[in-house]
């Protein structure tokens, strides 16, 4: 690997080996990572660029994950009084499994829908 300076930092310094985030594929939340009264605390949002949506960066025992809000949750979570994404920041956040169709998968899958946001 080329050790090139950028910013200060090397290439090799960009990756960090204090964590397996990264290396095991994706992080991303899914429904069968979700346990019924789990609560994920919100570290930070960031935009996905490549879906125009908030990304929420989650954390449960020490694990991270990621979770893109689509409509439905976006509506729920404003519902709920957060009056914007970042205000989502250090607030614990519950989810329940429901069904969605894939155009994909062209059947229904069990899909996350926030339920609680404290």
């Amino acid at each position: 690997m080329d050790r090139t300076e950028k910013g200060g930092k090397t290439e090799m310094d960009q990756t960090s080996i204090s964590s397996w985030d990264g290396f095991l594929g994706s992080n991303f939340l899914k429904a069968e990572d979700v346990k019924e009264d789990q609560f994920y605390i919100c570290k930070s949002v960031e935009l996905d660029t490549e879906n125009d949506r908030p990304m929420l960066v989650l954390e449960l025992a020490g694990m991270t994950y990621k979770f893109g809000l689509n409509v439905t949750n976006s509506v729920f979570v404003k519902e709920a009084g957060i009056k914007t994404p970042k205000e989502l920041i250090g607030k614990k956040i519950k989810f329940r499994i429901g069904k969605a169709f894939s155009p994909l998968a062209k059947k229904e899958v069990d899909s996350l829908r926030v339920c609680s946001v404290e």
